[in-house]
């Protein structure tokens, strides 16, 4: 009679090896994750590098340690902006809005990420802007448009506010 326990254990076995089968295979097909604003907005910029040839770099300094990297689509050409940025102070933020606005018109502008330099995110915007894919100053739709203004010529050089007539 030694047997049926060994019998019962190796039902028991064969049972928990079945359960563990069947649980993997419900599991095997996982809901994906929703996914994050930050990897949307990198599975955007993927795609839309993917599909544009020409690429450029441009450094613009606003003053500070830190920098912003921004992209921003001009025609068929996609400019990587580096914004040296300092305090986080909302009338600067508002500064850097409208002089991206000035040298890129209306173009949608899609942040890419903060850095500790600009030395760290001009080197991020070299790798997705590799030297093949440059377009130079002059070509269409390449940097910033004519003149690039500075933010003391934004401000100063505003036309003066008409009042109604």
């Amino acid at each position: 009679m030694a047997s049926a326990p060994i019998t019962v254990a190796a039902l028991t076995v064969a049972g928990l090896v079945l359960a563990t089968f069947a649980h993997a295979v419900s599991r095997s097909d996982p809901q994906p994750e929703p996914r994050s604003l930050l990897q949307k907005a990198y599975d955007r910029e993927v795609e839309t590098a993917a599909g544009s040839e020409r690429c450029t770099l441009y450094h613009a300094r606003f003053g500070g340690q830190r920098a912003q990297l921004v992209a921003v689509t001009k025609g068929s050409v996609r400019n990587y902006v580096v914004m040296e940025v300092g305090k986080r102070d909302p009338s600067m933020r508002a500064l850097r809005s409208n002089w991206l606005r000035a040298n890129y018109g209306d173009s949608e502008h899609l942040w890419l990420g903060d850095y500790i330099s600009a030395d760290s995110a001009l080197a991020r915007a070299r790798d997705l802007c590799p030297l093949a894919r440059r377009c130079w100053p002059g070509e269409p739709d390449c940097g910033p448009a004519g003149q690039s203004l500075t933010p003391a010529r934004l401000f100063f050089d505003r036309p003066p506010p008409t009042h109604g007539m």
